[in-house]
């Protein structure tokens, strides 16, 4: 066909990876950073030394790895965009590993290489997800290397588990499948035992990964006692939840938790799109171990542990897919679980409908991917820009200011690079500090305003920077108003945000 042939010219990938690599880089530019992205660069930023960095990290309730290579290159610019910037540079390094050594169609490649996650969720966004992406391809690439050493195997499971807690069943799958290959492979045990140093090899690999491993595990003891972890009952509904987690990666869709019919539906929906998944991962033995393995960990931590919050968390079943369909796609590892099969390049001809099934998959992902990105350049995805460069241009930066929520208003805080008095925290401060915290209407807010101008004679009168929670709604911008002993004036609002959340409200408060 006309396409194929097109799809098959050289170039295509060229084209492809400079055109994701080039609009990536304009959206660092040109991105919006939001309260969690801006919260991991506030933590590296703010930090003095490696100890102030794990200490600021840890309430944060991630592994240190993401704030070490923020901290390691904050002094690129000394702004956010060090930190953009470096988010960019592992989001293209992931793409030209899967670019390179995928074996998927170029079709597929480039469906997924703008979708959903690849080009939004994992690159235009500013968390340590992009380390997961990275390092699931990077064990992928390297898979065929542990002929000869398991070093870079070990690199890629324990700096997984650095990255994020959810990471785990990434780290899981790949040492499961290594495990398996050595025990069911007497080719993979022979070749490997040739090199005249595999002992020495063996060793070290199982030294660095228990090191990682174990740092990792530690930093994530640190964190227990202030990350929400699952406590809701185990109920039908609940477990209904968890498998609609795994729909959400395949087609960004979630059931509706209030309505049974949904989850029900998901479920069963769920539960097809995984036997066929297995079915056709059956011709790979190492493939089948990956996707079984991996989806049976995040299962069972979105049981047990943590369900997950938003699109970001179950991308890892979608991560964990791809990653498993990368493996039995090449010739070399196509070793059998179940049934006879021959190495085939490419996708087999028997599974005809596997192949379309997961191009629909991937079709969803392509255009809530494209969508996501087009929005972006058109609506900031907070506000919280506009209103720090609205204070700077009055020339307010310096003056004191009382912000709250305290964990929206980080946004501000760092853009301003200035720390604010936060009420949930009762202490001047820039990023949130979640160990400490403790929430306050809007009432106590204004109570720890007064204080402040009270114990402060040389606080004249304080700008307010509140949420869209804290706010006063009736409250038009240059209207006053008497609260106890305060005088407020509206100043200004910024409610162009994508986010809904990330919309600010300023007030002049002074003593009567």
């Amino acid at each position: 066909m006309l396409l194929n042939r097109w799809l098959d010219r050289r170039g295509i990938e060229a084209v492809c990876l400079g055109l994701f690599v080039a609009i990536g880089l304009l959206g660092a530019f040109n991105h919006v950073l939001w309260r969690d992205e801006m919260q991991g660069w506030l933590v590296a930023w703010r930090s003095q030394s490696w100890v102030e960095l794990w200490q600021t990290n840890a309430p944060s309730g991630h592994p240190l790895l993401w704030s070490a290579l923020i901290y390691l290159t904050r002094n690129l610019t000394g702004t956010p965009l060090s930190m953009q910037l470096l988010h960019w540079a592992l989001g293209s390094l992931a793409l030209g590993c899967f670019w390179r050594w995928c074996p998927l169609p170029k079709l597929q490649k480039i469906c997924f290489t703008f979708g959903f996650y690849p080009f939004w969720d994992y690159f235009f966004i500013c968390r340590q997800y992009v380390l997961a992406e990275l390092l699931a391809f990077g064990f992928c690439s390297s898979y065929a290397l542990r002929r000869k050493t398991y070093l870079p195997a070990a690199l890629c499971i324990g700096l997984l588990t650095n990255s994020h807690a959810l990471a785990w069943s990434l780290a899981f799958a790949c040492g499961c499948t290594l495990v398996v290959d050595w025990c069911f492979s007497p080719f993979q045990r022979q070749t490997y035992r040739q090199n005249r140093f595999w002992g020495w090899d063996l060793g070290l690999s199982l030294v660095v990964l228990i090191a990682l491993v174990g740092f990792a595990a530690f930093s994530l003891l640190q964190v227990r006692q202030v990350v929400d972890v699952s406590s809701s009952s185990l109920d039908l509904r609940y477990l209904l939840q968890v498998v609609g987690r795994f729909l959400g990666g395949y087609t960004l869709i979630i059931p509706n938790s209030s309505r049974w019919l949904d989850l029900w539906l998901c479920a069963l929906i769920s539960l097809g799109l995984g036997v066929s998944t297995l079915s056709f991962l059956r011709r790979s033995r190492a493939a089948f171990t990956f996707f079984g393995a991996g989806m049976g960990f995040l299962l069972t931590f979105n049981t047990f542990l943590y369900l997950g919050g938003g699109s970001r968390h179950y991308g890892y079943y979608f991560l964990i897919l791809v990653a498993a369909l990368w493996l039995a796609l090449d010739p070399a590892e196509q070793v059998p679980v179940l049934t006879p099969s021959r190495p085939l390049c490419g996708w087999p001809q028997s599974w005809f409908f596997y192949p379309q099934l997961f191009t629909f998959c991937l079709a969803i992902h392509l255009v809530a991917g494209l969508h996501r990105v087009a929005s972006d350049f058109v609506v900031p995805y907070s506000a919280g820009a506009a209103t720090a460069q609205y204070i700077e241009h009055q020339g307010w930066q310096d003056l004191p200011m009382v912000g709250s929520r305290d964990f929206v208003v980080t946004t501000v805080a760092g853009y301003l690079d200035h720390e604010i008095y936060y009420p949930e925290l009762q202490d001047w401060g820039s990023y949130a500090q979640w160990n400490t915290r403790v929430d306050v209407d809007q009432a106590e807010a204004l109570r720890q305003v007064e204080g402040l101008l009270s114990e402060n004679p040389d606080f004249q009168r304080l700008l307010l920077i509140f949420d869209i929670d804290q706010r006063f709604p009736d409250l038009e911008p240059g209207q006053t108003r008497i609260q106890g002993q305060l005088r407020l004036r509206a100043d200004r609002r910024f409610e162009r945000s994508w986010h809904g959340s990330e919309r600010y409200y300023l007030y002049w408060a002074e003593l009567l």
